[in-house]
């Protein structure tokens, strides 16, 4: 896990907006990690030949976890089994080279998540960029050898995930605009009670 680094595009569909996600420093805190039950695993899968360590905090674990200022590092004892000696082989020859985890947020508790419309625009300059900073995770489940990450320096969004985090997008800008028009309906009662009183 790498924090300040953005994501793949989370909305690759969209015609309107770019969405990018960024993990923050603290993204995972000790107490997240010590209370949480971990396993790594082949592209997110719970199969039994996929699982090759697992972390629950204990003296039996075979996957080591170490949080460090710039993300997160992991060290596994891998077991010998089929799918953990494929992927080896896989990694030594440079066909696997990524990683990817699992984890939960609050997108509606700013302490967790905010959403920044930034001043870029996509490369071909019709849409907007967004980026999606992930403050505090509320749950971790895995981390992952993966043939394609989300974040190149270490899963791929479903589109669903995608539309959900568009719809916020636009309740978060619906908000900004109430708030804009009870802002400019304030001003605009205050200066008639001015322009009222200067009469008097």
């Amino acid at each position: 896990i790498v924090y300040g680094v953005r994501s793949v595009n989370l909305t690759p569909w969209s015609e309107e907006r770019e969405v990018y996600e960024v993990l923050e420093p603290g993204f995972i805190s000790e107490e997240l990690l010590h209370r949480s039950d971990v396993i790594l695993n082949l592209n997110h899968s719970n199969l039994v030949p996929d699982v090759l360590g697992r972390y629950r905090n204990s003296e039996r674990d075979t996957l080591s976890l170490d949080l460090q200022p710039q993300g997160m590092g992991c060290r596994c004892s891998m077991p010998n089994t089929s799918n953990a000696n494929d992927a080896v082989v896989l990694m030594r020859r440079g066909d696997i080279d990524g990683m990817s985890f699992a984890f939960s947020d609050d997108p509606y508790d700013k302490t967790s998540v905010e959403l920044e419309k930034t001043s870029e625009r996509s490369a071909d300059g019709k849409k907007e960029v967004w980026l999606r900073h992930v403050k505090r995770a509320t749950g971790f489940f895995d981390v992952a050898i993966v043939t394609h990450p989300a974040y190149g320096q270490t899963s791929v969004a479903t589109r669903e995930q995608g539309e959900e985090i568009m719809r916020q997008i636009d309740a978060q800008i619906e908000a900004h605009k109430r708030e804009q028009e009870a802002t400019d309906e304030a001003a605009k009662a205050a200066e008639e009670e001015a322009k009222r009183k200067e009469q008097e």
